[in-house]
């Protein structure tokens, strides 16, 4: 036999040898080869899951997810600017307090991180995420979520909040070690996501996944727009047939039966030690629902006294006087249900007042950003801007009309004209300096212009009556407004308060 021949054989045997020991690896250890294909089949489910999720293929409807859209901003916006007022809390604080308007006010950058249904405890972790983000100089904690919640026995509704609430955070590390704290275990999966927690479209809600895979393929590129987690919900107020029933059938609530849990005394205490730790101020925030809605309401201020009071922190309370002074019934939503929120208007007035506590009762050093130019640019336009500030020279769209002209028993600031998007008016903008008021209840009476405008190409003279703006609500400026149909004012020719 050939030396070749032999070297091949070897080789053939040698291969054989392997392949029996590669065999015999797995036939004689069953139980690894099993471990090793499950693992395999855990991974290909998991990475399936990550992949469906992330293509966002069972994501409820989006259309009103502003949780998502506030942890978004909020990310994006931390970036490249920080927030120097924080403000934590479910439904009632994003519907009842404007951030724009906050934050043009006092000249300062706020953001509201809000979900509905949520509670204290969802406060608390969020809070600690977003301080890992941003360097806040004040939180506001809003006390509706201080009730008798158990984290662990959470279901339906609330707890589809909480699982929508948790899923919108960002930072994998602040969710993980909150989980435990959040949910029962057998919602662990859930809140991580929505695959497994609404697979069920396949079967009940086509529709929604129709849709879902529809906005995958177009994916609009939107502007991005500045949003600091408000969310409108309710333009109008109480109507008389709703208040009759106050009359008839006495208030929804009761003040008697609202209760916290030991788990709400916790996180309270929680939000407390973490601001103290961190430097920052804290207030506690109670926005009102209209003066009938809850009967004997001093038995759920005692009640609620009994956690806030441990602590040296300021307890802003919009329910009761004085700090419910000048809410009416067009402040709340148009329901008489256990829980009810503010309107549009309702919300300016509370984000003024709340503005002017902080400013005039708070010992907390603000930036000053109204001095950066940035800063206005950044909020240039927002709502609440232009009562707070005057437009740019170079603005074509909204101009002064003029600064400090004397009337007939006042004199004007300024007198603005503003072009309002997405609708067939302008609107006057005149701002007198407080001092003027001087034994005059200006919330009485109105400011009458004499107006020259061109209409047409016709030079014409005309008057019109502004009514007191109660709602934006500045330090050392009163504000008079009215819609107009779009003229090209030339001048304010003369004028006066009436109704004195």
């Amino acid at each position: 036999m050939s030396k070749k021949y032999k070297n091949h054989n070897k080789k053939t045997n040698i291969n054989k040898v392997e392949k029996e020991n590669k065999k015999n690896l797995f036939s004689d250890k069953p139980i690894l080869l099993i471990g090793i294909k499950s693992l395999f089949m855990i991974l290909l489910f998991f990475f399936a899951i990550l992949y469906i999720d992330t293509k966002g293929y069972f994501n409820p409807n989006e259309k009103n997810n502003h949780t998502k859209k506030k942890w978004d901003s909020f990310y994006e916006f931390t970036k490249k600017n920080n927030v120097d007022i924080l403000l934590m809390g479910n439904s009632h604080l994003y519907s009842g307090i404007n951030p724009k308007n906050l934050s043009i006010t006092l000249g300062v950058n706020s953001f509201i991180l809000a979900s509905p249904g949520t509670n204290i405890a969802d406060s608390y972790y969020g809070l600690k995420e977003a301080l890992k983000r941003t360097d806040a100089k004040l939180v506001v904690i809003e006390t509706y979520g201080i009730n008798d919640f158990n984290p662990y026995e959470l279901k339906d509704g609330n707890l589809s909040d909480q699982l929508k609430s948790f899923y919108a955070r960002k930072d994998i590390l602040s969710k993980l070690t909150s989980m435990p704290f959040l949910f029962k275990s057998d919602n662990y999966f859930y809140a991580w996501s929505n695959t497994l927690r609404n697979h069920g479209f396949i079967f009940n809600d086509t529709t929604q996944l129709a849709l879902n895979k529809k906005l995958i393929k177009n994916k609009s590129k939107e502007k991005k727009k500045l949003y600091l987690g408000r969310f409108v919900r309710f333009q109008k107020g109480l109507e008389n047939q709703t208040l009759a029933k106050y009359d008839s059938l006495g208030s929804p609530v009761k003040g008697a039966d609202y209760s916290y849990s030991s788990y709400a005394e916790k996180y309270v205490k929680k939000i407390v030690d973490l601001c103290e730790k961190e430097k920052i101020e804290l207030v506690f925030l109670t926005l009102p629902m209209y003066e009938k809605h809850v009967s004997e309401y001093y038995k759920w201020e005692k009640k609620l006294a009994e956690i806030l009071k441990q602590y040296p922190n300021k307890w802003i309370n919009m329910q009761k006087v004085p700090g419910y002074n000048g809410f009416g019934p067009y402040a709340f939503e148009n329901t008489y249900k256990s829980n009810q929120h503010m309107t549009y208007n309702g919300s300016l007035l509370a984000t003024y007042k709340l503005a002017n506590y902080i400013r005039d009762s708070l010992n907390v050093e603000l930036p000053l950003r109204h001095t950066d130019n940035k800063w206005h640019k950044l909020f240039y336009g927002e709502e609440g801007y232009f009562e707070n500030f005057n437009p740019y020279e170079n603005d074509i769209n909204n101009r002064i009309i003029c600064t400090n002209k004397k009337l007939q028993n006042i004199t004007i600031k300024n007198c603005l004209l503003l072009d309002i998007n997405n609708t067939k008016a302008n609107k006057i903008i005149v701002k007198i300096d407080k001092k003027m008021f001087r034994g005059i209840n200006y919330e009485n009476v109105k400011l009458r212009l004499l107006l020259k405008f061109d209409y047409n190409g016709v030079k014409q003279t005309a008057s019109i009556d502004l009514n007191y703006d109660m709602f934006h609500q500045l330090e050392k400026e009163v504000i008079f407004t009215s819609l107009i149909k779009p003229l090209r004012i030339e001048n304010v020719i003369d004028g006066a308060i009436i109704g004195v």
